[in-house]
């Protein structure tokens, strides 16, 4: 695979709100943090994002979406 393969991360809005909340308490810029998901722990999980999507259908960046959420929610609370 690709490693500099490009995705589209479209973020639900209530998604977009945690990040903005979690970079503020971070100190960080929203860009900054998803920059940091992307490269620290969804770059490395790509592959087995692309494989779940041809077992199930739903399309590359909607399960790029989901997971990058789960990431997020798992820093917000590891950090409390």
């Amino acid at each position: 695979m690709d490693e500099n393969k490009e995705f589209e991360l479209n973020l639900s809005d209530e998604t977009q709100q945690m990040l903005e909340q979690y970079a503020e308490k971070q100190g960080s810029t929203p860009e900054d943090v998803a920059e940091y998901i992307i490269y620290e722990f969804l770059r490395n999980q790509l592959h087995v994002i692309e494989k779940r999507s041809e077992e199930t259908g739903v399309p590359v960046s909607e399960l790029v979406n989901i997971q990058f959420s789960k990431i997020l929610t798992f820093l917000m609370h590891k950090d409390h």
